[in-house]
């Protein structure tokens, strides 16, 4: 692909999301900017989750491993901004495993070579906006 990248403004509210069944992680997302729609060497979208809604597990490892993740993506670095809501974010590696409480405001760095789940732990929907490099599509 010949990579000529133009500036685009994408407005949330023309957006309709992906159903969750649909999704990679199983739960409400659209992709905003992609390889292919934009030649961006990032991937940027968003993310809705109702209470108690949960994501299955993803990997970012070099080496996809199904009895770890039910998801892959490579070896890729993410981000979210969280916008509104409280999520859960775990994580597992070889040696190391955690968890983040997130809110509004916050911001979490998720690494590439781990697994992660995720999960809507308040009363009140979610919603953040995420980015990944390298570009997913």
């Amino acid at each position: 692909m010949d990579r000529n990248p133009r500036p685009a403004h994408i407005k949330l509210s023309e957006l309709t999301p992906i159903d969750a069944d649909a999704a990679p992680t199983k739960v409400r997302i659209k992709r905003i900017i992609t390889r292919a729609e934009h030649q961006s060497e990032l991937t940027q979208g968003v993310c809705w989750m109702d209470p108690g809604e949960q994501t299955n597990v993803w990997s970012s490892h070099e080496v996809f491993d199904p009895k770890t993740a039910q998801h892959w993506y490579g070896p890729v670095d993410e981000t979210y901004y969280i916008i509104r809501g409280r999520l859960r974010l775990t994580w597992r590696g070889d040696d190391d495993e955690g968890v983040f409480d997130l809110g509004p405001d916050d911001t979490v760095y998720l690494a590439p070579g781990w697994t992660y789940h995720l999960e809507n732990t308040g009363d009140e929907p979610a919603f953040f906006v995420y980015n990944m490099t390298p570009a997913q599509e």
